[in-house]
């Protein structure tokens, strides 16, 4: 359990440091600078700092018991598929005329941010 929770911590610094970098490389393109090389050097740093949040994460599940590892399967399992769902529908509905404005990818991940803690509160009080 120690181990679980000192890794859990870890995870969470580098999906802070994943948001605080996107933050920051959001508000210096419109903000800060006008180079496109400080712009690709912080690009570089977001998937650097996004792949070492990936490997936490992953180190996290191997800290996971077999309930725990079930139901983020399926929380995961549950989030794709609607993402994929909705996210064709979405597309669609813009190029049949059915919205008028162009899908925004922000809508897409917030939606599948939502998904995933439903799904993981719904599995979560389905198996205990």
């Amino acid at each position: 359990m120690k181990e679980q929770i000192k890794t859990k911590k870890i995870m969470y610094a580098w999906c802070f440091a994943w948001v605080a970098s996107f933050a920051l490389l959001s508000l210096g393109v419109n903000y800060l600078w006008h180079s496109l090389l400080i712009t690709k050097i912080g690009l570089l740093i977001n998937l650097s700092i996004g792949i070492g949040m990936i490997i936490a994460n992953k180190n996290l599940f191997k800290t996971y018991d077999e309930l725990q590892k079930k139901i983020q399967f399926e929380s995961i399992a549950i989030t794709l598929g609607l993402t994929i769902v909705v996210g064709i529908i979405y597309e669609n509905s813009f190029d049949f005329g059915v919205i008028k404005s162009e899908p925004e990818f922000e809508y897409l991940m917030f939606f599948m941010c939502l998904s995933y803690m439903a799904s993981s509160i719904i599995n979560s009080l389905r198996y205990r």
